[in-house]
């Protein structure tokens, strides 16, 4: 009979409006060999009482109760290391998993060889305002990935909790520590070595609020932008794919400068990565949409600034805080 165990490792930091629900999702799978890990990064906001009601109730729970707030990539591989489950499976403190989520995956991995690491689909974005879901767009990624990857990043890339992962997967591709988070980079690695299969299914639910860290535009950015360097420099990565990877970064920082724009962020980072991102793929400027932007950003900053408005203004972009401070 196929019963791995899975460990799901559970990543607060004040979320105490929503750690219950997060819990609570994984308590009710319809799959019980389960170890929950809850690494909380030093929250001040009483999540770590509600946490520790939790751990009381069930032997399944490990509380990794962290008194400071550290870098994420730290807390995730203590989790990870101490992990027994065949499986891992991640999930933020803010969102939750639909009730047959771990079930579902492992009836897939049951019948795979042990070339495939991950199987991932769909989730919903669901606005903690109006309880109003929207599927999120994401990569239909699925047997050999890398290349999919690097291809299709701006159509929509995995769901960060939507995936259950051989253990040994997180294992082998720890997250970069000097960083303090690192996202989704860390499936570029695991595709370097191990096939994906997606299945059409949503089973997470993520919720959108003020403070998500995926707000965190500029900061993430560069983020990604390390680990597109690290995976360069592995000595598993195709040379063939080189080409891909300096598009793909390009896109990349393409998006991020835009968005910078057009929200009213950082203009002067904004043009510098628009700038950076034709310099290092340079036939990106034969996109018609590639070329507008770039010769946007040339433009003197008072006609820039004034262009932008406008721009806003019949849009109707909104200026947004980049949420940098979780980097601090």
């Amino acid at each position: 009979m196929f019963n791995p165990k899975v460990s799901v490792i559970i990543l607060s930091y004040n979320q105490n409006e929503y750690i219950a629900d997060a819990i609570n999702s994984v308590l009710n799978q319809t799959y019980s060999n389960l170890e929950i890990i809850i690494s909380d990064n030093g929250s001040n906001d009483g999540s770590k009482d509600i946490i520790k009601k939790f751990a009381e109730q069930d032997p399944r729970i490990i509380f990794l109760d962290y008194p400071e707030n550290y870098k994420i990539t730290v807390r995730q591989n203590k989790a990870a290391q101490i992990s027994t489950g065949d499986f891992i499976s991640l999930l933020y403190g803010d969102d939750y998993y639909l009730p047959n989520k771990i079930e579902s995956q492992l009836t897939i991995f049951q019948n795979l060889s042990l070339d495939w690491g991950v199987v991932h689909g769909p989730g919903f974005r669901e606005d903690v305002k109006t309880l109003k879901r929207d599927l999120e767009p994401v990569t239909k990624a699925h047997g050999e990935s890398l290349l999919s990857l690097l291809r299709s990043f701006s159509d929509g890339f995995i769901n960060p909790i939507a995936p259950l992962v051989r253990r040994e997967c997180y294992l082998l591709n720890q997250s970069f520590e000097e960083l303090f988070t690192e996202g989704e980079g860390v499936f570029f690695r695991f595709a370097l070595k191990y096939k994906f299969y997606y299945v059409d299914e949503p089973l997470v639910v993520m919720r959108e609020h003020d403070k998500n860290m995926g707000k965190a535009i500029i900061k993430n950015g560069e983020v990604h932008s390390y680990c597109m360097r690290k995976i360069a420099e592995h000595p598993e990565f195709p040379i063939e794919y080189t080409k891909f990877l300096r598009k793909h970064e390009s896109d990349h920082m393409f998006g991020v400068g835009f968005e910078c724009l057009k929200q009213n962020i950082d203009i002067k980072k904004g043009i510098k990565l628009i700038r950076s991102s034709a310099t290092i793929y340079p036939l990106n400027l034969l996109r018609i949409n590639f070329l507008g932007v770039f010769l946007l950003s040339l433009l003197p900053n008072i006609f820039l600034k004034t262009l932008l408005a406008l721009l806003s203004f019949l849009f109707q972009w909104n200026d947004q805080k980049s949420l940098d401070d979780y980097y601090s």
